[in-house]
């Protein structure tokens, strides 16, 4: 019977709720529940962890059943969470780890700018000017070495002028010469990868020179320069180029303005320059030569008004583009020039007292100070000797004659220019010779006095030794008092063959004598007359040119246009004005 009480009392403990204060405080010391009692209930579950879908601070009741307080808490931090976030166990590891997150994103929402490449950064800062740049070294730990690795750099007067300085914002103001150069050479000192691209502009003296051969001389020995452009602003005196340049075996891209070119006999660098641009530089016949042969890898050479050096003399097999414009006569010769395309050749002999220089006239290679020099030359007296002992007929043939393989060819000759070429003894060909014929020509454009009779024969010469040519450009030198323009007629005796006529399609032509007599006669005329498949004929004008009281004498130069006879049927012929006069 006993044991009978004893079981059903067991059961009647078991099936009865807990009271609240044992739920809340668990089995404790002070539990007096029967050692039977004990005995029958089952053992509590292990403790749940902090990070269970309750919360942190809920913990499971030794009895493992929940209270009816903490099930209300906990509906109502479900109600608040959302069916989303809560009733599972991972809900509350995604709360607890989105704080995190959130301040990641935020982070990364301000500072967008440091999550870009050092390329990209790079590209950015050579776009400001050199103080600004350096200004960002103070934002933060990563970028003093940013712009300690800038691979161009980019130096104008006032680069290195203090924030107060009253400059206007003008670039070619430079505060102090001393301060610049000093600053240019703890710039250098600092850096932490050799500089690519070096473009100095800057008014160059004969007391910095020390300093200014150290910088260059470090730059070229640095192992990573490609590209270097030095552009002197002081016109009183030449800037002599440093020799360690001529040393430099990593060059691709050379840019020398208003500076002395003294060639070593035995140049050991430049042989990967790809680019060569010379302008306002004073150097010999034969340094240039030197010069020019040791760039093996030249695709691009310029020449703007080099002083002293007369003749040119190009060897360049893998030259692409040529340009050379000249205040002088030159003789210019190309040989083994297979993969040329593109030619500029300009020559303006006008107003020698400004195109001229001091170095023109020295025979020794040094340089002569405006303050040394006591009474200046007659430029114009100079120059008029020398066009007298120049045979430009002979020039220009012997540089034609090396244009076989290319494709674009451009030419200005002043007004001037022509009137020398009137003074050589032998007239100009009608035609080159057969091996020196421009058979890859494509595209012609001429800037000159067409209606001058010598350089009309010289466009004859153009014209009949391009039997491929497809596109042509004339634009009109005229002055007051230039000859009456000459007719078709004289075209047609000039021009010599039919071979360019049976591939012309385009002519562009300008003319800023559209009311006088034989208006857009002559060469238009014969064009449109003889080229058999002449796709489109454009004559412009400009706009400034047709008053009001003109109106009817431009409907009269169209209709007159219109009644041209043509060889071919459906070409387009054009009269419209333009606002701008084209160009060199």
């Amino acid at each position: 019977m006993a044991q009978e009480r004893a079981s059903s009392a067991t059961k009647r403990a078991m099936l009865s709720p807990p009271p609240r204060a044992q739920a809340a405080t668990g089995a404790g010391a002070g539990d007096r529940t029967s050692p039977a009692t004990k005995m029958a209930r089952p053992s509590p579950p292990p403790r749940a962890p902090a990070t269970t879908a309750a919360g942190k601070g809920d913990r499971a009741p030794p009895g493992g059943a929940l209270s009816s307080a903490a099930t209300r808490g906990r509906g109502r931090r479900r109600r608040r969470r959302g069916p989303n976030t809560a009733g599972d166990e991972d809900g509350g590891a995604l709360s607890s780890s989105a704080g995190p997150r959130r301040r990641r994103r935020r982070a990364s929402a301000r500072d967008r700018l440091s999550a870009l490449d050092d390329a990209t950064l790079h590209a950015i800062l050579a776009r400001l000017p050199l103080r600004d740049a350096a200004a960002t070294a103070a934002l933060s730990r990563r970028w003093p070495r940013v712009f300690a690795t800038l691979p161009r750099l980019l130096l104008r007067p006032a680069s290195f002028n203090r924030r107060g300085f009253p400059d206007g914002g003008d670039e070619d103001c430079c505060e102090d010469a001393a301060r610049w150069w000093r600053s240019l050479s703890r710039l250098l000192d600092h850096r932490a990868a050799p500089v690519t691209a070096f473009d100095v502009e800057f008014r160059f003296t004969r007391q910095h020179g020390e300093w200014s051969r150290g910088v260059f001389r470090d730059l070229s020995l640095s192992g990573g320069l490609l590209e270097l452009s030095i552009a002197n602003t002081n016109f009183a005196e030449c800037y002599t180029l440093p020799s360690p340049v001529y040393t430099c075996q990593t060059l691709t891209s050379l840019d020398l303005y208003n500076c002395r070119l003294q060639i070593p006999s035995k140049i050991t660098g430049l042989r990967t320059v790809r680019s060569l641009r010379l302008r306002n530089v004073v150097i010999e016949d034969a340094g240039l030569r030197r010069m020019i042969s040791r760039c093996s890898a030249m695709e691009s050479l310029v020449i703007h008004d080099v002083h002293k050096a007369r003749s040119i003399f190009i060897r360049a097999p893998c030259l692409e583009k040529l340009e050379i414009y000249s205040y002088r006569p030159l003789c210019i010769s190309l040989s083994k020039a297979v993969r040329l395309d593109t030619v500029r050749l300009g020559f303006s002999y006008g107003y020698p007292e400004y195109s001229w220089s001091i170095n023109d006239t020295l025979d020794t290679d040094e340089d002569q100070p405006f303050c040394e020099i006591k009474e200046l030359p007659d430029y114009k007296k100079m120059a008029d000797r020398e066009h007298k002992q120049t045979d430009e007929v002979k020039n220009m043939t012997k540089f034609l004659s090396g244009l076989s393989c290319a494709k674009q060819l451009r030419l200005y000759l002043s007004t001037e220019f022509s009137e020398v070429l009137s003074m050589a003894k032998v007239s100009m060909q009608k035609l080159l010779s057969q091996k020196s014929c421009l058979l890859e020509l494509t595209t012609l454009a001429l800037t000159l006095d067409y209606n001058h009779e010598v350089l009309a024969t010289l466009v004859s010469c153009l014209l009949n030794s391009s039997p491929n040519l497809k596109h042509l450009t004339i634009i009109e030198l005229r002055h007051p008092g230039s000859p009456v323009p000459l007719a078709a007629a004289f075209w047609k005796e000039q021009i010599k063959g039919d071979h360019f006529l049976n591939h012309l399609s385009t002519v562009n032509f300008y003319t800023d004598s559209l009311f006088e007599i034989h208006p857009c006669g002559g060469l238009c005329r014969f064009l449109v007359m003889h080229a058999k498949v002449l796709k489109k004929m454009s004559i412009e004008y400009h706009r400034s040119l047709v008053k009001p009281e003109h109106v009817a004498k431009l409907e009269a130069v169209r209709r007159n246009i219109h009644l041209w006879p043509r060889a071919s049927g459906d070409v387009l012929l054009e009269l419209y004005p333009v606002d701008r006069c084209p160009c060199f």
